[in-house]
């Protein structure tokens, strides 16, 4: 890819790989029309470009966002925000296509929704308004007793209301707030995690981490501090679950932080699992601890052979390397039966009920006054 980047652009250019699939370009003494020449330029090669791995074959796109270099920008980042916004409206209107920058046009309405996001997270860190909830987790064939479960994140809006991860992790990522969200999870998880362990037994509670988390090695080294200062005592009842996606993203760099987490005692789960990529291969280099089974093929059980199929298959796979299995999403007591009749190890979903806030949740479990 970067070879054909090259061959699209002058030699004065600047190119330069920023993310796991996304590339900058600074174009010097280029006009707009050169500019969009140049952009589409590229799109037309990597549409007419294949990448061959072994006997598949895989067709490449590219969505670009051109933004004019003026005395207009304040800062290096807003010029990178408002290329990001215009690549995101690129793909938006059907991938593979150049977008350029137009404060009036839909993109920047976008932008700026994102852009509150930005600024809605950066206050909400300063201001400490976040909170955790959990979600429990069932065992379907062992007999463990301790609390065994998820700890999820909720934005609190300015008026109280709770946000989910789903309205605000895509800015949180897209603007560099992915990891300053995962440490105060982690922080928070550790000293609830502690609390919970003082007012009854608990097994294993897990916790999120973005993608950016895990393909970073700055965050590692904090999590990894965090985690230390906590103790085996209480790292041996937590884990981390991180989408396959983000994992294959970065595998060399999820493969060492997995290796590290494991000497503290942590597990590891990969959430979504079947959502990324139909290889296994993978697995052979991740050290994972447990398969969390993408809701979408759980929810089908019941109606579909296919996801049956599926999901039979992942069940499979992970007696093959060890390893239990959980199924997500799982919400009425037929789709209980399914999951359990296909040897999947544990359930998590609205059965169990919905997520609870942990402040509620440790002032349930704590120790009686004497």
């Amino acid at each position: 890819v970067t070879r054909h980047l090259h061959e699209c652009c002058r030699s004065s250019d600047l190119v330069a790989r920023i993310g796991g699939d996304e590339f900058a370009l600074v174009l010097e003494f280029c006009s707009i029309e050169t500019g969009m020449d140049i952009a589409n330029r590229i799109c037309a090669k990597m549409h007419a470009y294949r990448y061959v791995h072994g006997d598949r074959r895989f067709q490449i796109g590219a969505s670009i966002g051109v933004v004019p270099l003026d005395r207009a920008w304040r800062s290096v980042e807003d010029v990178v925000q408002a290329a990001d916004a215009c690549c995101l409206a690129a793909k938006s209107a059907g991938r593979n296509r150049a977008h350029l920058w137009q404060e009036a046009d839909h993109a920047a309405a976008v932008r700026q929704g994102e852009v509150q996001w930005a600024s809605l997270l950066d206050q909400a860190l300063e201001d400490d308004r976040f909170a955790l909830a959990f979600l429990p987790i069932r065992p379907l064939a062992s007999d463990e007793k301790g609390l065994h479960g998820e700890f999820l994140i909720r934005l609190i809006a300015p008026d109280g209301t709770r946000v989910l991860p789903a309205a605000f992790m895509i800015a949180a990522e897209r603007y560099n707030f992915a990891q300053r969200i995962d440490l105060w999870v982690l922080q928070r998880s550790l000293t609830a995690l502690g609390a919970l362990m003082a007012g009854g037994p608990v097994d294993r509670i897990y916790v999120n981490l973005s993608g950016k988390s895990v393909g970073d090695r700055a965050f590692h080294a904090r999590a990894l501090a965090q985690l230390t200062a906590a103790g085996s005592h209480v790292c041996a009842h937590l884990g981390f679950e991180f989408t396959e996606t983000a994992a294959i993203t970065n595998l060399s760099d999820a493969s060492h932080f997995i290796d590290a987490v494991h000497d503290l005692g942590l597990t590891v789960s990969l959430d979504d699992f079947g959502a990324g990529t139909a290889s296994f291969g993978y697995l052979h280099n991740l050290k994972v601890d447990c398969l969390k089974i993408d809701g979408q093929f759980v929810q089908g059980l019941i109606r579909d052979p296919l996801a049956r199929a599926t999901v039979r298959c992942f069940v499979d796979v992970s007696k093959a390397l060890g390893i239990p299995t959980v199924a997500e999403f799982v919400d009425t007591p037929d789709l209980l039966e399914a999951v359990r009749a296909l040897g999947v190890d544990y359930a998590q979903g609205y059965l169990f009920g919905k997520p609870v806030d942990v402040a509620a949740l440790l002032e349930s479990r704590a120790p009686s006054a004497p």
